[in-house]
């Protein structure tokens, strides 16, 4: 049961992570949005805004995609599995997606600044 509600977590978070994404691609995510990679660096001004996420999109995409497939991995695991294997893949998916996130948000950051 545990695995369910982890992998659906995951699920929610890479919907999250497309909405961003397409808003983007739409022209429609406003600067400052909460869909978005929201710095001191990235909300000077919408052209610099534009760039950021442009240069981001990448790895939220990328980002969006691991959390699809181990959402879907982690809810298959059944009662079958010790909890300990259920909260080692969770934490394991966890602490990637975060790196590719953090490298996300942190291209995002240096192309902002690049704009100078």
């Amino acid at each position: 049961m545990m695995a369910l509600a982890i992998g659906i977590c995951y699920l929610l978070l890479a919907a999250y992570l497309a909405a961003g994404l397409i808003l983007f691609h739409r022209h429609r995510l406003p600067r400052g949005s909460r869909f978005g990679i929201v710095n001191a660096a990235t909300t000077r001004d919408d052209k610099i805004w534009q760039r950021a996420h442009r240069a981001a999109a990448p790895l939220l995409g990328a980002s969006a995609v691991l959390c699809v497939v181990n959402g879907f991995a982690i809810a298959a695991l059944t009662g079958e599995h010790a909890i300990s294997v259920q909260l080692i893949c969770a934490l394991g998916t966890a602490i990637f997606t975060g790196i590719v996130y953090w490298a996300a948000r942190r291209t995002a950051t240096v192309s902002a600044k690049k704009t100078n």
